[in-house]
């Protein structure tokens, strides 16, 4: 199998692995990974317009207002009229939506951190990189890390 076939074997294996981890490891109570990607997006963009954030998200304007739609309701975002234009849809985080959004970001940085300490320390960097390479050739720059930093465990001497 060429180098080609086995990236694009690879590929598959990893993003079925990372949906699982997201969905079974992440992603808990009512929202689905779908929705929590919807919330980060919404904060990476204040104030974003539901076109605006359909287009981001690749997806269909009915699909993403169904999805905004249950967010409302779940209290985790408020959507408002656009000042400027009527006709558009500013949505903006809640408290909830901001809290829930830290909590699982931070959860998911913990569950991928247990894969990144399986993985021989001689070869992280080599791998960090190799991943940022891949989400820079996708269009999707690579990011610093969305949480804050594990508190440091006090010991008792």
């Amino acid at each position: 199998m060429g180098n080609r076939a086995t990236f694009g074997s690879l590929l598959v294996q990893l993003a079925r692995v990372v949906s699982r981890i997201e969905r079974d490891e992440v992603c808990c109570g009512d929202l689905t990974f779908q929705q929590f990607e919807t919330l980060r997006r919404i904060e990476r963009a204040p104030k974003v317009t539901l076109s605006s954030l359909a287009a981001e998200l690749q997806i269909d304007q009915s699909t993403a207002s169904r999805n905004l739609a249950l967010l409302e309701r779940g209290g985790y975002l408020s959507k408002a009229r656009h000042e400027a234009d009527a006709r558009s849809v500013i949505v903006e985080l809640t408290r909830k939506g901001r809290t829930v959004l830290t909590s699982l970001s931070c959860d998911e940085r913990d569950a991928f951190a247990e894969l990144y300490d399986r993985i021989p320390a001689a070869q992280r960097a080599s791998v960090v990189a190799a991943l940022a390479a891949l989400s820079e050739a996708l269009g999707e720059p690579a990011t610093a890390a969305c949480c804050p930093p594990e508190p440091k465990r006090r010991t008792v001497s």
